[in-house]
């Protein structure tokens, strides 16, 4: 799937991740070397859902979802994207839902950044939340931002994640 989402979480989470020295053995709890799908979701679930600011129990609303994705690509936390930030959202994220690779296209205001509101009006009327609440109840739960984060990350649809499938991801947050 060439929509990595999962690598928007890194991004949101960067600097939570970095102070939890986050490796390979820290996932993989029971020492077998893959990184199972019970494993992986406890983990997600424990240390890295809160970064994403439910205010409801019931999950993320779109809302939310919407702005913690654009803060996440906001590296630089301007609260502006620029044309490398939006490439990496496009490039990892948006290539199957907008057909705008040109930062111009997203740009209404003509500014050379997107704001908040931009990105939103360009995403809004896509798939890009609803591939993720499963069970169409509006919200994200944890169980389902984190079964797709895994389904992500296992780039072989072995149901597992290997040394080799976490590496690419540990590779990708840590350039960026």
């Amino acid at each position: 799937m060439k929509t990595l989402f999962s690598t928007l979480i890194i991004l949101a989470i960067c600097a939570s991740m970095t102070a939890q020295n986050t490796t390979f053995a820290s996932w993989d709890t029971d020492n077998d070397l893959i990184i199972e799908r019970e494993e992986f979701t406890t983990k997600f679930i424990d240390q890295y859902f809160n970064a994403w600011d439910a205010t409801d129990k019931r999950g993320i609303i779109e809302e939310g979802f919407f702005k913690s994705s654009y803060a996440g690509l906001d590296t630089d936390n301007d609260r502006m994207l620029s044309d490398q930030e939006w490439l990496i959202g496009y490039n990892y994220f948006y290539d199957d839902y907008v057909i705008y690779e040109d930062t111009d296209m997203v740009d209404a205001n003509e500014d050379g950044r997107i704001s908040y509101d931009e990105y939103y009006d360009v995403l809004y009327e896509t798939n890009y939340f609803t591939d993720i609440d499963l069970d169409n109840d509006n919200y994200i739960s944890e169980y389902e931002l984190a079964n797709y984060i895994f389904s992500n990350w296992d780039t072989n649809n072995s149901g597992t994640i290997s040394r080799a499938e976490f590496n690419q991801f540990d590779w990708y947050y840590l350039d960026v």
